[in-house]
């Protein structure tokens, strides 16, 4: 009997044992994050599955890991595609949560989303709003979906927004890796702009041409960051806080007369062609010159739109471009060795020349139309038509 008893206290042990052990292991599978805006997140150890809540948290996460997608904030275009993992062509849109298109993402879809996915937590990354902390806690009420914000506006807060990021999405390594990356990239710049010092180049950024319309994005404006970073930015403190920037005319430009103009990429370069051929913008210092240059576009647009981590690329770029002497490697290997890191794209020597095909010293088409002259002279008519004369005479005698 005694011996019975002694068998079921230890059964009973081992049981409690058990549910401790279990109790625990459950415990270990949840852990608390705080995000930017100082709320307590409730998260798997493991994150697998992240949805974006618009497109800069989408340039984001792909660079630190484009396995985790589970839904796009908005498609991809023809020109992104190229250089997007195909399996992100394929997920599903549930919009954007803050910006101009903030109604496109609605917590229905989030919450049909996750019954399909089980989404671990949707992303949110830029500048912390005052009202964010009440709007993220009332969507993941309303859909019981996670939403954490992690702060990435000035060029500044990208090093430390990759450590957490890669520690909110248990990718710590991966996300130290990117923010050392950028650390030096900084430290690269900043002594180099101190050499630079008062000799900066004056320069514009177009982003539209209409006609005697140019907009151009004003200085001061976050899209404007590395602009004023590395040059002298011509362009009025910014009205508009849109990356288009504000409104100027042609006599504003000309007035100006910059030592460098970067036009925005558009489909079949029509802004680059623009200046370039029209007679209105042919007097100025940079055409003269050779100094205009298109922004290369893939995935992102380099110099922004929205500004995010592809920004880097521009600054690499416009420094070795304007300050050669002082940013002195090759463009191609740093571009490239970019690529790799942050978009795990690889490449080639045709892409590249592709990319930057009117981005480079000396790639301004040779072929350009001249302006329109003034009419021939009588004299000059006349011979003309004497010369056609004379061919069409000897071709008859063939």
């Amino acid at each position: 009997m005694e011996k019975g008893v002694k068998i079921l206290m230890i059964l009973a042990l081992l049981s409690v044992s058990t549910v401790a052990f279990c109790g625990g292991a459950v415990v270990e599978e949840n852990r608390t994050f705080v995000d930017d805006v100082g709320r307590e997140i409730t998260l798997p150890v493991t994150i697998d599955a992240v949805s974006p809540s618009g497109p800069l948290a989408q340039i984001v996460l792909y660079s630190l890991d484009q396995d985790l997608f589970v839904s796009v904030s908005s498609e991809f275009t023809d020109a992104q595609a190229t250089y997007i993992d195909p399996r992100l062509l394929t997920l599903p849109v549930t919009g954007q949560f803050y910006g101009s298109k903030a109604s496109t993402m609605n917590p229905e879809s989030i919450m049909e989303l996750n019954r399909q996915l089980n989404i671990d937590v949707v992303l949110d990354i830029g500048e912390a709003k005052q009202t964010m902390k009440t709007d993220l806690d009332d969507i993941q009420a309303k859909t019981n979906v996670p939403f954490a914000f992690i702060t990435q506006n000035k060029l500044e807060d990208i090093p430390g927004s990759y450590v957490k990021l890669g520690e909110l999405l248990s990718r710590p390594e991966r996300g130290q890796e990117l923010s050392d990356y950028v650390s030096a990239l900084l430290a690269e710049f900043d002594s180099g702009m101190k050499k630079v010092g008062d000799n900066k180049k004056s320069l514009i950024y177009v982003t539209a041409i209409d006609g005697n319309s140019v907009s151009m994005v004003g200085s001061g404006s976050y899209h404007a960051e590395v602009i004023d970073y590395l040059a002298n930015n011509l362009a009025k403190p910014a009205a508009s806080s849109s990356g288009t920037g504000d409104g100027y005319t042609m006599e504003d430009i000309l007035q100006m007369d910059p030592d460098y103009i970067i036009v925005g990429y558009t489909d079949g370069h029509a802004y680059y062609n623009e200046i370039m051929t029209k007679p209105m913008w042919q007097s100025l210092s940079a055409v003269k010159e050779g100094n205009v240059y298109e922004a290369p576009y893939g995935p992102y647009n380099w110099m922004g739109g929205p500004p995010s981590v592809q920004r880097l690329l521009s600054m690499i770029w416009l420094g070795n471009l304007m300050y050669p002497d002082v940013f002195d490697y090759t463009i191609d290997d740093r571009v490239k060795e970019f690529y790799s890191l942050f978009f795990r794209y690889d490449l080639t020597d045709a892409e590249l020349d592709n990319l930057m095909v009117y981005a480079k010293p000396g790639t301004a088409p040779t072929s350009a139309p001249t302006p329109a002259q003034s009419p021939a002279p009588l004299f000059g008519v006349l011979a003309g038509l004497a010369a056609a004369a004379a061919i069409i005479g000897a071709g008859r005698r063939r």
